[in-house]
């Protein structure tokens, strides 16, 4: 996590867990060159509780169970470039320590010294020290989230750096109703690209306070960290798949991603379909060979069968909860799909069998 400011974490009960379970594997301040990283605000505390944040009965963030590194790299009370070359330098740290996933609820385009700005023409992913490092990362193999930023209703609307990156999952806010919260910074980027990528809650989003307070707080800067948790806890299902094929799994679970928005990027996620997805994802080989499999799941129309080696003629069969069958019909591994855009939404249960095989799935038809 990359941040302003993480004040007692040792001692706020949110972090008990991590604390006790030796998982907050180190810290260190990059404006003041020291380990203890309590710096200027409560900030990181707060975004740190998205991701790894547990008190009982009443909080659990997106990855409670991750192991983390706390580094600031923002100087609360003043606004210069040298933030951002802080920031890169602590994502060579992360790449040195073997870090996955970072999070990021910063963003850079003006500075107290107006000379520094950032223009929109700067934002084009290749130009700022920011999206240049996080380039870098991403080339390493990190995942890298970040907020989309708070000037949607500003002078100046768009993402700013590092979002602006190729390499990064930049993340905007929703409210509670999935709605867009217009101080949420838009896209395009200057050379087009969709941004933010994709939307989380960031309009009254639950976080824990610097004293163990569960409170709720407004900005892409809590969007960010529940959707870096998410998408850390979503890797581990599948940690050989490369990062950039995870952070299009998310997109492509987003429900705006056939129709994407300068206000929305890809939209808000489903991490089950996301997770159905990348189970099925770059396994098909290793799936013909074992047994018969079902994808997608949950379906809207169409169901594809993956076949076993050997195997050509099978019986499809579907039942519903009250086990009264529904379906029955032949396939084959050249017609190996039925359609099923005649069955109403909810769960059945599916039976593929053959004369040597049977594989029964539990199925989501939307």
């Amino acid at each position: 996590v990359l941040d302003s400011g993480f004040p007692n974490v040792i001692n706020n009960p949110a972090f008990s867990d991590i604390v006790s379970d030796g998982r907050l594997l180190g810290t260190y301040d990059f404006a003041l060159r020291q380990e203890n990283v309590d710096g200027t605000g409560s900030h990181g505390a707060q975004t740190f509780s998205d991701i790894g944040g547990f008190i009982s009965g009443q909080f659990v963030g997106t990855a409670p169970a991750a192991s983390f590194y706390l580094f600031r790299t923002e100087f609360g009370p003043s606004e210069n470039p040298v933030e951002e070359a802080w920031w890169v330098e602590a994502l060579e740290r992360a790449d040195s320590l073997g870090v996955d996933v970072v999070n990021t609820s910063l963003g850079y385009r003006g500075y107290d010294n107006s000379a520094y700005d950032h223009s929109y023409e700067d934002l084009d992913g290749q130009t700022t020290i920011g999206a240049r490092g996080a380039n870098h990362a991403f080339d390493k193999g990190m995942i890298l989230v970040t907020s989309a930023g708070n000037g949607g209703s500003s002078g100046f609307p768009f993402v700013g750096t590092p979002g602006d990156s190729p390499g990064m999952l930049t993340i905007g806010a929703v409210d509670s109703d999935g709605d867009y919260v217009s101080f949420s910074s838009i896209g395009p980027t200057i050379d087009g690209r969709v941004k933010p990528d994709v939307m989380a809650q960031g309009r009254d989003a639950a976080v824990v306070s610097s004293i163990g307070n569960v409170t709720t707080s407004n900005g892409t800067s809590f969007s960010s960290p529940i959707m870096a948790g998410a998408v850390a806890s979503l890797w581990q299902a599948r940690p050989e798949v490369p990062n950039a094929q995870i952070m299009q799994v998310v997109r492509e679970s987003a429900h705006l991603f056939n129709n994407p928005t300068n206000r929305m990027g890809y939209g808000i996620p489903n991490f089950e379909d996301a997770l159905n997805n990348l189970l099925i994802l770059g396994a098909e080989d290793q799936l013909l060979k074992d047994q018969f499999a079902l994808y997608p799941n949950p379906v809207k129309t169409n169901i594809n069968i993956s076949y076993p080696e050997g195997m050509s003629q099978a019986d499809f069969i579907v039942y519903n909860i009250m086990g009264d069958q529904v379906l029955n019909t032949k396939i084959s591994n050249v017609n190996n799909w039925v359609n099923l855009s005649d069955l109403a939404s909810g769960m059945y249960f599916a039976t593929i069998k053959s004369s040597s095989k049977t594989n029964s799935f539990k199925l989501i038809k939307e």
